[in-house]
């Protein structure tokens, strides 16, 4: 290792702790799709069905069965798995990129334009964004906030922090592929391969290939 070596590589270390949470958190929230589909099955199925059966009207069934908290639990899924997407599908580069300007460039030019954007666009923007989520945490946290229906979730602190997590670990993304493209634009080119930029710098890369 050389001494010009050493310190980027110590840069790539942070980007992987960094990204290191974002994935785990990511990768466990995959999981969720799995009860948010029972969910929204059954709640479709006693929808259109259960709740016309005799029984269910004579016991009052039909009072669980449209239950709020069916579609609080569907909505509150649905939110955590996004929000904490984003900064998943940042670490893993599979976020689209809709610029015009992009294709015509070169490598390094689309490298330049990832940091500089990362650096004044994303980084800034997020930031900003989390710490205006954490106003809504806090509210709900301090008012106990609770859901609007009798029977529904209550707690709203509880899916209002996930407005903090999602784009919190979506900071962290953004900040490790920062740390990541500047290793390969200044950094000795024999570190090129670690900082797992090759997509960025593909001209014909696609989130959807």
């Amino acid at each position: 290792m050389t001494a010009n070596t050493a310190p980027w590589r110590r840069v790539l270390r942070v980007a992987d702790a960094l990204e290191r949470p974002v994935v785990w958190v990511g990768e466990a929230v995959s999981w969720l799709f799995l009860p948010l589909i029972a969910i929204i099955l059954f709640d479709a199925l006693a929808r259109r069905y259960l709740r016309k059966f005799e029984f269910v009207m004579q016991s009052d069934l039909h009072f669980y069965l449209n239950s709020p908290a069916l579609q609080d639990a569907e909505w509150h899924l649905h939110a955590i798995i996004m929000l904490c997407a984003l900064g998943y599908a940042c670490a893993c580069n599979a976020h689209v990129r809709l610029d015009m300007l992009r294709g015509r460039l070169g490598e390094r030019g689309r490298l330049w334009v990832e940091l500089l954007g990362g650096l004044f666009l994303l980084l800034p923007f997020v930031a900003i964004f989390t710490a205006d989520c954490f106003d809504f945490f806090w509210i709900a946290w301090v008012h106990d906030e609770t859901a609007g229906e009798t029977n529904g979730i209550g707690e709203r602190w509880v899916i209002k922090s996930f407005m903090v997590l999602g784009p919190g670990l979506l900071l962290l993304a953004g900040l490790s592929v920062v740390m990541r493209v500047a290793t390969r634009l200044f950094g000795p080119p024999e570190l090129a391969p670690e900082t797992r930029t090759e997509a960025i710098a593909n001209r014909d890369f696609s989130a959807f290939n």
